[in-house]
């Protein structure tokens, strides 16, 4: 487990904290533990082994515990737990431009909607414009991002394509009948 994994961890621990609504206070505790180990130089997992963990800023004794099963087992139950008590769709719409956890949030709580397709139908419906802190400027904007996001989503980048791409052009040329 690298300092990168943990750090990565953490920050999607904040995040899928905001989505099922926890405190904001817990939430910012872990973007500022991951912030934290960010700016260190030393190996966490030398960190970890010592037990010094706790002398990194924001690094309180539950995170303390969590990273260190992070680094010991690869695993952190309180993470998959998280995960698994957020709808999948969630995730999905964070890619939406504008659209953030406690937004998203919102749309459950009120509105019941757990993925991108419940969201746009939710928009075409303009069930979104009678939410508070919504409105039509943004329930539109949700819709553009919602666009954009299945417009890159049929889009490869060129490094996952490039072998397949040659494999097939080496082959058409090989084909005596083009």
């Amino acid at each position: 487990m690298t300092k990168e994994n943990v750090i990565k961890i953490l920050e999607e621990i904040a995040v899928l904290l905001e989505l099922s609504g926890e405190n904001p206070f817990k939430s910012r505790a872990y973007q500022n533990a991951a912030r934290n180990l960010e700016k260190l130089d030393a190996d966490i997992i030398d960190m970890v082994k010592e037990d010094r963990l706790a002398e990194v800023p924001g690094i309180g004794e539950a995170i303390n515990k969590k990273i260190k099963e992070l680094v010991e087992t690869g695993k952190l139950a309180y993470y998959e737990s998280l995960k698994s008590s957020i709808p999948p769709g969630h995730l999905e719409m964070l890619k939406i431009t504008g659209l953030g956890p406690k937004k998203i949030h919102a749309l459950y709580e009120q509105l019941g909607i757990k993925t991108m397709g419940e969201l746009e139908y939710a928009c075409h419906e303009n069930r979104l414009v009678e939410l508070k802190g919504f409105g039509k400027k943004t329930q539109d904007n949700i819709l553009a991002g919602i666009e954009k996001v299945k417009l890159y989503n049929t889009r490869r980048l060129y490094a996952e394509v490039a072998t397949d791409a040659r494999e097939l052009l080496s082959s058409l040329e090989n084909n005596k009948d083009v």
